[in-house]
């Protein structure tokens, strides 16, 4: 079985907080309960942006106008989450059914926005994403997946390494990962992230904070944030120059203090690239061009 957690360096590195508990308090745990099952709405969103300029010389002068494009897709399903067995361990075997709820439906764009190659590419997502499964795993207490086998990575047109893939394979599942953080309103903690291979030049931080839930039953909120950041390679000519890389992931979940369950959830990650195109006769610094594609989940449990 691959571990979601820990089978890869990276994705640890935007999915997961471990440092040491700390005041001798408890960190809160998934408690399973046999033949239990639990019913979610999952709706994905995914938008994907590009900013440049067009130039134009009239009268000695160059001017710039910006362009930006963009397209956008959303698609839902419904996940049926059973407990099929428990472990020693606290661990438990569970099946996730997932039934697509409707077709993908396609945000309108302000007139001179949409660019059709970017909408086509996101519906290739969408019907990537939308599809019935059946998805089996080993889950631990502390929200650690073991899945046989690992569903496969949504291809969103990245370049490697393909971290907005990672995230979203985590993100849309029914479940949060714990930190090990004693468990109290206000607990927090932050970490630098040093990825290593292939991003030895990144820089970024992590952080994880117990936050109240106003819900009718017990139930408090873990809010996570991830930001990672590194020098990308520009397209083109091997002289180009080198671009801008960013990850940003930002996700609050809601979880019941009876059971560990997740009640609902915001999650949403963006992966932007930059760089200076080719100079432009007339402009002082050479134009810019950057792209960005957001990914946005909500998790909303069913009676």
């Amino acid at each position: 079985m691959a571990d979601l957690g820990t089978r890869n360096r990276l994705l640890l590195a935007v999915l997961s907080i471990a440092v040491p508990a700390m005041g001798g308090q408890q960190p809160l745990a998934r408690r399973f309960r046999p033949a239990a099952e639990e019913r979610y709405q999952v709706t994905v969103g995914v938008k994907a942006e590009t900013h440049t300029v067009s130039t134009a010389a009239a009268g000695g002068e160059t001017y710039v106008t910006p362009v930006v494009h963009a397209a956008e897709v959303s698609l839902r399903w419904r996940s049926v989450k059973r407990i099929l067995d428990l472990h020693g361990d606290g661990s438990a075997d569970t099946e996730e059914t997932i039934t697509p709820a409707a077709g993908c439906q396609q945000a309108r764009q302000p007139e001179g926005r949409s660019d059709p190659r970017l909408q086509s590419s996101l519906e290739a997502v969408c019907a990537a994403l939308l599809k019935a499964a059946v998805l089996r795993a080993v889950e631990d207490p502390n929200g650690l997946l073991r899945e046989a086998p690992a569903s496969p990575l949504c291809d969103l047109g990245e370049a490697g390494p393909q971290l907005l893939a990672l995230w979203l394979r985590r993100a849309i599942r029914p479940s949060v990962i714990f930190p090990a953080l004693p468990f109290e309103a206000g607990a927090k903690v932050e970490r630098p992230l040093r990825p290593g291979e292939p991003l030895r030049n990144a820089r970024g931080s992590e952080s994880a904070e117990w936050l109240e839930a106003r819900e009718e039953s017990p139930s408090a909120a873990l809010h996570v944030v991830q930001h990672l950041s590194w020098d990308g390679g520009a397209p083109g000519a091997a002289d180009a120059q080198p671009g801008q890389e960013e990850f940003f992931a930002d996700s609050l979940t809601t979880v019941s203090l009876l059971d560990g369950g997740v009640l609902r959830a915001s999650r949403s990650a963006s992966r932007a690239t930059s760089h200076r195109m080719d100079a432009v006769p007339g402009l002082p610094v050479p134009p810019e061009f950057s792209s960005k594609l957001t990914v946005s989940v909500a998790v909303e449990r069913l009676p």
